[in-house]
C-alpha cells in the first residue's frame, strides 16, 4: 500500500472514530468521503459534510542512500460542511468547531502525522445557492522514508 493511501486512511479513520462513533447513537451529520456520491434521503433537510484529504507541497527532505532518505511531506484535511440556505448559521459554526477539533493540534497514525491549527472559513452560499456552507481546513505534516 502506498504511503499516501496509508495517510489518507488514517485521517479518514480518525474522522469516523470521532464524528460517528464518538457522537453517540449515530453520526453528528451524514457524511461522505472524497469522491463518493452524496445520497441523502428526500426528506433530509439538515446539514451534511464531505471530507477530503489532499497532498500539499512538502519540504526538501534529506539526501542519502535509498532507504535512508527522509522526505518531508505535507497535506490537509478539509471538512466541507453544508446545510440548506436560510438556516441558523450558529449550528453550522458549532459543527465546524467539532470538525476542527478532531484534528487540530494532534499527532497520530503511521508516518507520524502532525496536525497544526485549523482554519474555519466564512459561511457562504455554495452550489448555486442550494446550500450554505463553511469549510474547515487543518494542515498536517508527515515523513516518508525512501
Amino acid at each position: 500500500m502506498s504511503v499516501l493511501r496509508e495517510v489518507e486512511e488514517a485521517v479518514l479513520a480518525r474522522w469516523v472514530a470521532s464524528w460517528v462513533e464518538g457522537a453517540g447513537p449515530g453520526p453528528l451529520t451524514p457524511y461522505v468521503f472524497q469522491d463518493e456520491k452524496l445520497e441523502l434521503p428526500p426528506e433530509h433537510d439538515g446539514p451534511w459534510v464531505r471530507v477530503l484529504v489532499q497532498q500539499r507541497p512538502g519540504g526538501p527532505g534529506t539526501l542519502g542512500r535509498p532507504g535512508n532518505r527522509k522526505m518531508d511531506r505535507a497535506g490537509a484535511v478539509f471538512a466541507l460542511l453544508r446545510q440548506p440556505p436560510n438556516r441558523a448559521s450558529g449550528a453550522l459554526s458549532d459543527l465546524a468547531e467539532k470538525a476542527r477539533d478532531i484534528f487540530e493540534n494532534c499527532r497520530f497514525g503511521p508516518h507520524d502525522l502532525r496536525f497544526g491549527a485549523g482554519q474555519i472559513g466564512a459561511i457562504d452560499a455554495v452550489e448555486q445557492g442550494r446550500w450554505s456552507g463553511v469549510t474547515v481546513e487543518v494542515r498536517f505534516d508527515y515523513e516518508q522514508i525512501k
